[in-house]
């Protein structure tokens, strides 16, 4: 069963042995040091040889990784977006202190503005609850004096018809 052409390219992964790998190690360091040889400039501690255009990974294979496009410095060259967002993710104690501090808050907020609601809800259940009681009480005096009318009706009609 073949696999249709894919427009992404697939790793491919090499099988290289410990010997050749030492050999790979002992070949960079004696590059690095006829580079150094050659440009005194860039024999300073802190500099970093290049990284390979590979990662090895743990059972020794290879991994072809893509190389990513380069400035004139050698960084790598990354949008304006994604470097505030890499900044963002990056971990710090002080960005995620700052960051703890501002979800207690926005969550302290929310608690607040649930309880404020809460408080409303109830002033207004209160109010409600009253006006029912008054509608009550209301709604039974007019029933009495409806009953009191009635009386006086049959009473009236009771001294007329006689």
């Amino acid at each position: 069963m073949s696999r249709p052409p894919s427009s992404q390219t697939t790793p491919q992964f090499y099988r290289v042995s410990e010997r050749d790998l030492t050999e790979i190690e002992l070949h960079s360091v004696d590059s690095i040091n006829d580079l150094h040889r050659t440009h005194p400039e860039h024999s300073h501690k802190g500099m970093r040889p290049p990284r390979p255009a590979y990662t090895p990974s743990p059972n020794g294979n290879l991994y072809a990784c893509e190389t990513a496009a380069v400035n004139q410095q050698g960084r790598p060259v990354i949008s304006k977006w994604q470097s505030r967002l890499q900044d963002m993710l990056t971990p710090s104690s002080s960005r995620a202190y700052a960051m703890g501090c501002a979800i207690i808050t926005l969550l302290l907020l929310t608690v607040l503005l649930i309880f404020y609601f809460l408080v409303q809800q109830g002033g207004a259940i209160r109010m409600l609850t009253e006006a029912a009681r008054e509608k009550e009480s209301a709604a039974s005096e007019l029933s009495l004096l409806i009953q009191e009318l009635q009386a006086l009706r049959q009473n009236l009609t009771v001294i007329r018809g006689t």
